[in-house]
């Protein structure tokens, strides 16, 4: 049977869009002979419709879509993800319609609803209590939306159907790939696997949508963060050679999902500039590299703000990052500002010494220079911030923590700098001080990150042991760390999840990101 794989960027809630994506893909099956074309969960509505699902007109809208999309296809068959309303029971499931000759003739039901990290599918579903196999052309196809409903797969079926999606994280595509070879082999079936592409704000999906043979082996890959197409005859999927083994690189990984997640984003929401403070540090350097990439250098806006602590070359760093990259800046000196505030609070602030009050004083100033900026020419603000300092609360409320999209929020510093090096790998770009100088917000004399903040190199394991991993602090100590250290760190993790609330979405690489897949009480 000759099958058409659609891997399409659709959007949440978008409806009308996505059908109109959909139709085209039919289309384009329709002329390359295709005789069934197969669309992921929930593809009329987009990967994460949310709290949209308690909405009774979105749900009557995504059957009604469901419906056009039926009446085009009188010359193939399709199977599209969908929420299914039973409007009797007055429940909700997560199904694949099954269309041909113009009509929906059948579906199946979600059976193991998704409810760990991003995902909460029992707030809005049903699970199916079976799973009955589709059958077309004398062919018997079995649709699952996880790897436990394999259970269901029988030795009469042709060949199984995978549609349940699977967001991104820097080890998603292999330990993907690794289950459901296992699934084909283990169970003697062709499998095919369709997922989603695109960014969902915080959640990317990179496609790579699969197909593996019987034997356990991948003979085909659509592309990664990317729109594709493809045919599959599944009587030829046994006898195909596998796909070569990409070996990926982890940080060239993390850079192309930025990149993408950042262009997404913008896309998606209509917006097309995007501004960020530029202090000389690697952190923002990295931000703008990644931003400019993913929108165009004249695209973003760097705006220097050097304080009285500013030291002459970290605004050297930051123009010759901007001349490098070719995106405009201004430079808006807070001094003035500052000292202005300072001479407003002298009556209340009186004698007391200088602490953070005043350090943070100069992140809200550029803040506010930022989103001003944002605000007059429509500029959508990009925060700055890596996931070491927002673990441990070394960032300002209505300062450096403002933006509307956090970059590089899921990045450990380590990372940060790995990815300033992989940046550079063809020519200089951020420049060479800015990555071996110590890091420092610079906002008081000779102020260095590591003078409040343990060392990155550990602190950086400490944090993914205790944030990724869900390990205790004591077996955290018993792997050679310091347990006061380690004390230290969790307990600035736990004081700190208050701010975390306030911070802007984070672009999620990792199993285990701030924002919606992490829900702790503070």
């Amino acid at each position: 049977m000759q099958i058409a794989l659609p891997q399409l960027n659709l959007k949440a809630g978008d409806i009308a869009g996505n059908t109109e994506k959909i139709l085209d893909a039919i289309g384009k099956a329709q002329k390359a002979k295709a005789e069934l074309i197969l669309f992921p969960e929930l593809a009329i509505c987009g990967a994460l419709p949310l709290d949209l699902l308690e909405r009774e007109d979105f749900i009557n809208d995504c059957r009604l879509a469901i419906e056009k999309i039926a009446s085009h296809c009188t010359k193939i068959a399709a199977i599209i993800g969908g929420p299914n309303l039973d409007s009797v029971n007055g429940i909700m499931y997560n199904s694949a319609y099954f269309i041909q000759n113009g009509e929906v003739v059948d579906g199946v039901h979600k059976n193991i609803l998704s409810d760990y990290d991003i995902f909460n599918e029992s707030r809005y579903f049903i699970a199916g209590e079976d799973n009955t196999p589709l059958r077309y052309k004398n062919q018997q196809i079995r649709v699952i939306f996880d790897e436990y409903e394999a259970e269901f797969i029988e030795k009469n079926d042709s060949f199984v159907v995978y549609l349940g999606s699977t967001p991104f994280t820097t080890e998603s595509s292999r330990t993907h790939q690794d289950i459901l070879c296992t699934l084909a082999q283990k169970y003697n079936k062709n499998i095919i696997s369709l997922n989603h592409v695109g960014s969902y704000t915080s959640v990317l999906f990179d496609g790579n949508s699969l197909l593996c043979n019987y034997k356990g082996k991948v003979v085909d890959r659509l592309n990664e963060f990317a729109e594709d197409f493809q045919l599959a005859d599944t009587d030829k999927l046994g006898s195909l050679p596998a796909v070569p083994t990409i070996k990926k690189d982890r940080i060239a990984l993390i850079h192309k999902a930025l990149v993408f997640g950042i262009g997404d984003y913008f896309r998606k929401h209509g917006f097309s500039k995007a501004i960020l403070g530029l202090s000389g540090g690697i952190d923002s350097a990295v931000v703008a590299a990644l931003a400019a990439e993913a929108l165009g250098a004249r695209q973003v806006f760097g705006l220097l703000m050097p304080s009285r602590f500013s030291t002459d070359h970290s605004i050297t760093d930051a123009q010759t990052l901007a001349e490098n990259i070719g995106m405009p800046y201004s430079i808006v000196p807070i001094k003035g500002i500052y000292d202005e505030y300072l001479n407003a609070l002298q009556p209340v602030f009186l004698d007391a010494p200088f602490n953070v009050a005043e350090e943070n004083l100069q992140a809200r100033s550029r803040g506010m220079l930022v989103m001003a900026v944002s605000n007059k020419f429509g500029y959508i603000a990009l925060n700055t911030s890596n996931k070491s300092e927002a673990s441990v609360g070394y960032g300002t409320l209505y300062g450096d923590l403002c933006g509307s999209l956090s970059v590089i929020g899921d990045v450990y510093k380590t990372d940060v700098y790995l990815l300033a090096r992989y940046i550079n790998r063809e020519r200089e770009i951020i420049p060479e001080n800015t990555i071996t100088k110590a890091p420092s917000a610079e906002l008081r004399p000779g102020q260095k990150d590591q003078d409040s903040l343990p060392e990155y190199e550990v602190m950086d394991r400490i944090l993914k042991l205790y944030i990724e991993e869900n390990i205790s602090i004591n077996d955290i100590a018993a792997q050679g760390f310091p347990q006061d250290i380690v004390a230290r760190i969790t307990g600035m993790v736990v004081r700190n999840e208050y701010k975390r609330a306030q911070c802007p979405p984070v672009i999620k690489i990792s199993k285990k990101a701030f924002g919606n897949g992490r829900k702790f009480p503070f």
